[in-house]
């Protein structure tokens, strides 16, 4: 399905809101389903030690990730102005120009990891039994990451370009074939770790190839541009992209600083409590994070536009949102936490299934804030006001986090360290609104 950039900036905002959110989440949820169906064959299959190992090791994959989601967020914000704007030479420029710049780092960080794998396994929390785990997934993986880098971004370009149907099939297709694959090399093949790498590898294959026939065939206005002289440009619109990529690296951080930490408290045994914890956090931020990513094209092209009082109805529409889904998690969490806990560690009796139990009774109230605070990002994003966008992220992902985790345990002990996400989130919201409150000037004089 094709919206044209004219749709963008003139059909009704709740109406093209969920337009383009719901393929987004859907698609979102599909790739979170992905990952825990890969903590569900773990757990079940492989062990707690195995589920512990492979969250351990995701913090190495965020840098990666992180310098990707900067250059291509910031791209698409750039070329969603360009096209909102009409200059349709320009936008290409910067499609062109941040897939080139993508692929470049991918690589050169993909060798560094695979030189220094165990040493970085070591650094970031793994112990004797858990780190040659983690070393085997992550050298089996890391070869298919440019898949994934170059895939989420021309997903990216694919919604701006008003292909929003295309972008989430593609992620779709990648996700049900790393489910499926990950029943045949885990369960079936009884492959164990290596089974899930090689499914989630696959997978990331599978959603590139798709994309790369979009824009090949030429569907939609983006075009790739032989006009490639200025890279500088991209240093520029990468910068709108600044807060994806704090909050990106600031997630491994914190994950890593976590996995010590549980590992300094409570052993593998708290590593693997946090990694169910983790998975069931990661799938209700991946529907917040996928309605405050969906705002990024439809209000910088409306910015692009001049249309200042429908960004203002975006953002609302956005909040309501994410609040609502905020609600439904906490109350989910709150009558089947045990239920959930126990797709993930089969022992319901272990001491990390009574961990996670407890974790999570303190966490669910994290959701209440989490959406908003990524809306107000996105936002901040969309209208290029990277500063804004970069302290939220910032705040939320790495320095509030990581500062909590150093100071709650010494005085609570594991109470303190369940408490650090809700604790966060409501100090970010705190910020972020405040953030708002002084720049919405700027948006009412428009």
């Amino acid at each position: 399905m094709n919206i044209n950039q004219s749709d963008i900036t003139s059909l009704n905002e709740t109406g093209l809101f969920y337009k383009f959110a719901l393929p987004n989440i859907l698609s979102f949820i599909l790739m979170s389903s992905a990952g825990i169906v890969d903590g569900i064959f773990i757990g079940n299959y492989a062990g707690e030690l195995s589920l512990a190992a492979v969250n351990i090791s995701y913090p190495v994959f965020s840098f990666i990730w992180g310098l990707a989601m900067m250059v291509m967020v910031g791209g698409a914000v750039s070329t969603g102005k360009y096209l909102g704007e009409k200059n349709t030479e320009k936008a290409c420029q910067i499609f062109t120009k941040s897939i080139i710049t993508v692929a470049v780092i991918t690589i050169i960080i993909s060798i560094i990891i695979l030189i220094f794998t165990e040493e970085i396994i070591y650094l970031i929390g793994g112990s004797d039994k858990t780190t040659p785990i983690s070393v085997l997934y992550i050298k089996i993986v890391i070869p298919f990451v440019m898949f994934t880098t170059i895939g989420y971004g021309l997903s990216v370009f694919a919604r701006v370009d008003g292909f929003p149907y295309t972008a989430s099939f593609a992620l779709i297709t990648g996700a049900v074939i790393n489910i499926v694959l990950d029943a045949l090399f885990i369960a079936v093949f009884n492959m164990g770790v290596a089974g899930a790498a090689y499914a989630t590898g696959i997978s990331f294959l599978a959603g590139f190839i798709i994309l790369f026939i979009h824009f090949a065939m030429k569907k939609g206005v983006l075009r790739i541009s032989l006009k490639l002289n200025n890279f500088s440009e991209i240093l520029k619109s990468s910068f709108n992209g600044l807060s994806e990529f704090l909050n990106e690296i600031s997630v491994g951080v914190t994950m890593a600083l976590f996995n010590i930490i549980m590992m300094k408290y409570a052993k593998e045994e708290g590593v693997a409590a946090f990694t169910a914890i983790n998975y069931i956090l990661w799938l209700g931020n991946m529907v917040n994070y996928a309605a405050a990513d969906s705002l990024n094209p439809l209000i910088s092209t409306n910015y692009g536009a001049g249309k200042f009082n429908r960004i203002k109805n975006f953002l609302i529409t956005g909040l309501i949102f994410t609040i609502s889904n905020g609600i439904f998690i906490f109350f989910l969490i709150s009558f089947f936490g045990d239920t959930l806990t126990a797709l993930f560690i089969k022992n319901t009796s272990s001491a990390a299934f009574n961990m996670a139990v407890e974790f999570m009774s303190i966490i669910k109230w994290a959701f209440f804030l989490s959406g908003v605070n990524m809306v107000f990002s996105s936002y901040f994003t969309a209208m290029l006001r990277p500063k804004e966008s970069a302290i939220i992220a910032t705040l939320r992902s790495l320095i509030l986090p990581c500062s909590m985790l150093l100071i709650l345990p010494l005085y609570f002990g594991k109470t303190g360290i369940y408490t650090v996400i809700p604790v966060s989130e409501l100090l970010t919201f705190a910020a972020a609104l405040t953030l708002f409150m002084l720049s919405r000037k700027f948006l009412l004089k428009r």
